[in-house]
């Protein structure tokens, strides 16, 4: 009797065992196949060391209060490293999963967001956009806007001005946004919005474009921008740290901005509302850095088996004002010779994002910064141009 209950735990003690190695198995399959739980942990290599130098300088000219960066090469993260700390002064040093608000950097998710409903059939890029604001829209405004085409918004060349939506009229430059902006206060500016220029005749960048973009993404799928980004971004990338508003955990990841033109003084996060879609995500290195590695290997496809992707913004771009210069749905495509850039940013509030991609290369960077300006797109420039010409 008692071997045969030996005999019998035995039995489950090897079953479980077993199952626990399949269960792991699987588990480091899955994170191999992922690429971002395989990451060589470089903060300490030397071939590092000219990055490092030039970061340091420029922070300490700069009097910049904090700065996190990712590089990728050979389509994996290569290096994570956080220069500074959490508030000026402090004893918390920032790092991969630091937060910051990155601004117009929030463009490219909408773009996604925009690819996916498109391919279920909720979008086109050549209606007007007034088939999708029927319900909000006087018959004045109907009739100024049925010129204006969903992907004329998308690329920047709508005729709608940068500050057509009334919170980006009112906005100081460097100052955080602290109202908010509601669908009411929405709906009464596109009744109100004029063009400025006759649409798909020039290229001006528009924050208010945007803003329309996604809230037409929020009437065609009936969900609002938060739900959107979670369903189409965050969720089937894994994005964990990427969102429009923080809960008590992500806060205590948040780092302090300071304003751009006093690096001493404080400043907030902004409250965008309806216009989130355009300036206003919050997310970290970690992030990023998997949404390049993603974006790298469906560029790659794309171009190699014509595969679709979401994650694919310029498939239909607009010349910016120079030849070598393209615009997307939230991504700027710059030709080099034999390869490609691809990149954005942002700058708000003291918060700056640059984050930039080469499918050619396997190579891509983003860095976030708690006190943007100038110095991070010359810095992130340099740094990813150097990558690539040594790749």
């Amino acid at each position: 009797m008692d071997y045969h209950i030996n005999r019998n735990w035995m039995k489950r003690i090897a079953i479980l065992f077993l199952g626990s190695l399949i269960f792991c198995a699987c588990k480091q399959n899955h994170k191999n196949a992922s690429g971002y739980d395989d990451i060589i942990k470089n903060e300490n290599d030397h071939s590092y060391d000219w990055i490092k130098l030039k970061i340091d300088s420029t922070l300490t000219e700069n009097n910049i209060p904090a700065l996190s960066i990712a590089i990728i090469e050979g389509g994996k993260v290569t290096l994570f490293k956080g220069f500074g700390t959490m508030e000026r002064n402090g004893s918390t040093s920032v790092d991969k999963n630091s937060i910051y608000q990155i601004a117009s950097q929030s463009k490219m998710f909408t773009g996604i967001i925009v690819n996916n409903l498109i391919k279920e059939g909720k979008l086109k890029l050549d209606d007007p956009i007034t088939k999708y604001l029927s319900d909000v829209l006087n018959w004045e405004s109907t009739e100024r806007l049925k010129v204006v085409k969903l992907k004329s918004l998308l690329q920047h060349t709508a005729g709608i001005a940068n500050d057509a939506c009334s919170n980006y009229k009112r906005r100081i430059d460097g100052e955080a946004w602290l109202e908010g902006y509601s669908e009411k206060e929405l709906i009464k500016d596109l009744n109100e919005m004029e063009l400025v220029y006759e649409p798909d005749t020039q290229w001006k960048y528009s924050n208010s474009g945007y803003a329309i973009v996604g809230y037409i993404c929020e009437k065609v799928s009936g969900m609002d921008y938060d739900a959107l980004l979670k369903k189409y971004v965050t969720e089937v990338y894994n994005l964990d740290n990427t969102s429009i508003t923080l809960d008590s955990y992500q806060k205590s990841l948040l780092v302090t901005p300071y304003r751009k033109d006093d690096r001493e003084v404080k400043t907030q996060a902004s409250l965008m509302g309806k216009a989130t879609p355009a300036s206003a995500i919050y997310s970290n290195t970690s992030d990023l850095s998997k949404l390049i590695v993603e974006q790298i290997k469906a560029y790659r496809k794309n171009k190699a088996e014509n595969l679709y992707s979401p994650l694919v913004l310029t498939e239909q771009v607009a010349e910016m004002g120079r030849n070598d210069l393209y615009y997307g749905y939230g991504l700027i495509m710059k030709s080099e010779e034999n390869w490609t850039n691809y990149n954005h940013g942002g700058d708000a509030d003291g918060f700056g994002c640059e984050y930039y991609f080469s499918p050619e290369k396997e190579i891509g960077v983003v860095f976030l910064t708690s006190s943007g300006g100038r110095w991070i797109g010359m810095l992130t420039n340099q740094i990813f141009y150097e990558l690539c010409n040594k790749s």
